[in-house]
């Protein structure tokens, strides 16, 4: 179980990045990408009820350009590597809980993170949420990452 806990942590914490220049989440166009720099506003965890809250500027972000990212924990870079989105409808078989149609149909797959349970996202609203473990077990987690910059424009 803390082998979970810490893994859900870590993975809170790796997607936080140092950016140079801070921007506001307001001034910033809505995107649906996962690329850009997140940083982590919100956890949850089935095995502790309620969930915390984490301010603005708290050092806790994640990178994510092209298909490399970086997890950043209170502003010190702790993994970094690839990345890839999966499209994967188990959501629901694998966290043990119910969704509307159409949310969590993706999941992030790290290359340099044992990825003991499946790590399900959902982009909506400059927010990035994941979802990960089976709360009927008690090892459910949840992460809501705010958006502070976009990624770079593609052509």
């Amino acid at each position: 179980m803390n082998k979970l806990l810490t893994y859900t942590i870590g993975v809170s914490l790796m997607i936080t990045t140092i950016t140079g220049c801070k921007k506001s989440s307001d001034r910033l166009a809505t995107s649906d990408s996962i690329e850009g720099t997140w940083e982590l506003r919100k956890t949850s965890a089935a095995m502790m009820p309620g969930a915390v809250m984490h301010e603005p500027g708290n050092g806790n972000k994640l990178k994510f350009t092209g298909n490399k990212f970086e997890m950043y924990i209170n502003g010190v870079l702790t993994e970094s590597g690839t990345y890839q989105v999966v499209a994967d409808a188990t959501v629901e078989e694998s966290v043990c809980l119910v969704f509307a149609d159409g949310q969590f149909e993706n999941r992030i797959v790290y290359d340099v993170i044992n990825n003991d349970s499946k790590i399900f996202f959902q982009v909506e609203n400059n927010k990035l949420t994941f979802q990960s473990g089976c709360y009927a077990y008690d090892a459910g987690h949840s992460e809501v990452y705010e958006r502070i910059e976009l990624g770079a424009k593609r052509n």
